[in-house]
C-alpha cells in the first residue's frame, strides 16, 4: 500500500494536535457507542480520536479529560454491572 507524503504530513499534524493520552480498558465500556457519544458532547467534533488495540481505548484529545467527563465514562462501567 503506497502512502503519499500528502498523508503523513497530515498524521503528523494530527500527533501535534492531539497530544494528550489516555486509556481504558474496554471491560469498563460496554457500548462503544455510548464513549464516542460522552467525548463528542465534552470535547467537540475534530477534538479527540479514538483507537482500540489490545482490548484497550487509546483516546487522543486537544485537552485533558475533566473530572466530569471521566465520571460519564465510569457511568457507563456502572450501567454494565446494574444490568446484569
Amino acid at each position: 500500500m503506497a502512502t503519499t507524503t500528502k498523508r503523513i504530513t497530515c498524521r503528523d499534524q494530527d500527533a501535534e494536535r492531539l497530544k494528550i493520552h489516555t486509556t481504558v480498558p474496554s471491560k469498563y465500556i460496554p457500548n462503544p457507542i455510548g464513549l464516542s457519544r460522552i467525548l463528542l458532547e465534552e470535547l467537540g467534533k475534530g477534538g479527540f480520536e479514538v483507537e482500540m488495540r489490545h482490548n484497550i481505548y487509546n483516546i487522543k484529545s486537544k485537552t485533558e479529560l475533566n473530572p466530569c467527563t471521566i465520571e460519564k465514562i465510569r457511568e457507563l462501567s456502572r450501567s454494565l454491572t446494574t444490568s446484569i
